[in-house]
């Protein structure tokens, strides 16, 4: 009983993060397909708006996009 209470509580906590994740932070993860913390220029190619602004966000020209910089994304 007491794993069951468990997976339902980890269940829930898992459900409830994702509901109150900004549309923003959804859309990052999304795109940071090998979970690194920023999106590269192969990633970014799903999304052909952020592909279009790419240069433009990458403010340090380091190639990537961090989650400061994708704060400046605009769709």
């Amino acid at each position: 009983m007491k794993q069951l209470i468990a997976a339902f509580l980890l269940l829930f906590l898992a459900i409830s993060a994702t509901v109150l994740a900004s549309p923003s932070a959804v859309r990052f993860a999304h795109l940071d397909t090998n979970m690194d913390g920023s999106i590269s220029f192969v990633e970014a190619r799903q999304d052909k708006e952020l592909l279009r602004q790419f240069t433009d966000l990458d403010e340090d020209n380091d190639e990537m996009i961090s989650k400061a910089e994708f704060e400046n994304f605009k769709p």
